[in-house]
């Protein structure tokens, strides 16, 4: 129970971190103070300064954080400016495409990521194998996923198809290394030599004892396609949470970035969590 109560005290200060470093990230960045209504010609001199004195009230980040709370404690994550929505509405209408191309691309990435690795651990002898797939997914491993991204549009490729190439070479280089390791135990030669069927020889003796840190990649690799998301979405025009967050970031919609960043923040410190329990404990050698 303390274990789980410092997790979670930890979690809420991460993400509160995050939403006060992106508040003031935002405030300080050069023409935060800027309001591009003001150069319009139409204005009347009452209509601008009511703009400019709008303004004003928004720049001190400590009084839009105490708003922001004060809301958030009663259910309102406050309005998007650029978007003229609240912004509730916003995550509830962007967050199921987000949902779907990551459920997705984890999907893919982890069923290439393991049909490239099992034969790499199996038959180790096939050296030119598992030369060739080590040597593409390093390949891939060199490429951002923006890039990937913007490779993937070019060709007409969907956005989950950048996110499966983003996660596949990471879950198979570490897969791969532990299922050689698992191949190589002396239970499963034993197993071999009395004739077991391969298939059997995996699901009941390889990946039962790989289960701890594959579990433990798969809630990493939560965490990963979070991150990957960002600029897949904002570069495949994908009507998600990473778009909106490209498009907040780039009308500096304050509010609006600093609920994302808290949400991302959440769920990639969740997904860490969770990777973290499934760690197998270290013996008191390996703590020395």
């Amino acid at each position: 129970m303390k274990a789980v109560l410092r997790q979670l005290a930890r979690m809420s200060v991460l993400v509160l971190a995050a939403g006060l470093a992106t508040a003031l990230l935002v405030r300080w960045s050069p023409g935060a103070l800027i309001d591009e209504r003001e150069m319009d010609q139409r204005l009347s001199a009452e209509s601008l300064a009511s703009l400019r004195a709008e303004n004003a009230a928004n720049r001190s980040v400590s009084v839009v954080l105490m708003r922001y709370f004060r809301g958030l404690a009663h259910g309102d994550l406050g309005y998007s400016e650029s978007n003229h929505t609240p912004i509730a509405a916003l995550i509830a209408d962007r967050a199921p495409v987000t949902l779907q191309e990551i459920s997705a691309g984890l999907l893919g990435a982890w069923l290439l990521g393991l049909g490239f690795a099992i034969p790499a651990g199996r038959f180790r002898q096939a050296w030119a194998y598992d030369a060739a797939v080590s040597t593409g997914a390093g390949l891939l491993l060199t490429f951002p996923a923006a890039l990937l991204a913007y490779l993937c549009l070019a060709a007409g490729a969907k956005s989950n198809i950048v996110l499966i190439l983003v996660l596949a070479p990471r879950i198979f280089r570490f897969s791969r290394n532990l299922l050689v390791q698992a191949y190589g135990a002396t239970h499963v030669q034993m197993a071999r030599v009395r004739g077991i069927p391969e298939f059997r020889i995996l699901a009941a003796h390889v990946l039962p004892s790989t289960t701890p840190q594959l579990l433990a990649l798969a809630a990493a690799s939560i965490s990963m396609a979070i991150g990957a998301a960002i600029p897949i979405e904002a570069i495949c025009d994908v009507p998600g949470l990473g778009r909106l967050a490209w498009q907040a970031a780039m009308a500096r919609d304050l509010p609006l970035l600093v609920n994302l960043t808290m949400l991302i923040a959440l769920a990639t410190t969740a997904a860490m969590a969770v990777s973290k329990s499934f760690e197998p404990p270290m013996d008191a050698d390996a703590r020395r």
